[in-house]
């Protein structure tokens, strides 16, 4: 072999040798994104788990205290309703159908102003929608509680 053919040897194999570093490189970080992809969907993945077991603790708490006559109706259908339409974006089932009781005691005071705002309202205002809101609950008690029920029959082999 003559000198010029050992220094196009020696170039294509420190080329090759180069070209191996850099696909190699090009492989190393390949797999260290597909690892952060997996880490972060797993990440996703646990709070999707962990916002659902809060929401379907704080149903299940909500819809015993008002079976257990601890929380007002009214209240808790709000309050469980909220939480309902967090604990089920694609709405299956849904929860109108499902929970009419609820839906229906939930139209009657979603708008009705709390805290603060209740304060600043005239007294006139406050009885008029307390007496709107007591006759709603009196008369869909049966169905709210049903619901209730319904509800905590749906979430128990959730918690287990």
């Amino acid at each position: 072999m003559n000198n010029t053919t050992l220094i196009l040897v020696a170039v294509a194999t420190m080329v090759v040798v180069a070209l191996a570093f850099y696909a190699g490189m090009l492989l190393r970080r390949l797999q260290l994104q597909k690892l952060q992809q997996k880490q972060q969907q797993l990440a996703l993945q646990q709070q999707q788990t962990e916002k659902r077991r809060y929401l379907t603790e704080s149903i299940t708490l909500i819809c015993r205290a008002m079976l257990e006559q601890q929380c007002e109706l009214s209240e808790g259908a709000l309050r469980v309703w909220v939480l309902l339409d967090h604990l089920v974006p694609e709405r299956q089932p849904d929860p109108v159908q499902t929970y009419p009781g609820l839906h229906q005691m939930y139209q009657v005071v979603k708008d009705m102003p709390t805290h603060e705002a209740r304060k600043r309202q005239s007294k006139q205002q406050t009885y008029n929608q307390d007496k709107l809101r007591l006759a709603a609950e009196q008369q869909l008690k049966d169905f709210i509680l049903a619901d209730a029920k319904a509800l905590l029959q749906r979430l128990q082999p959730a918690q287990s």
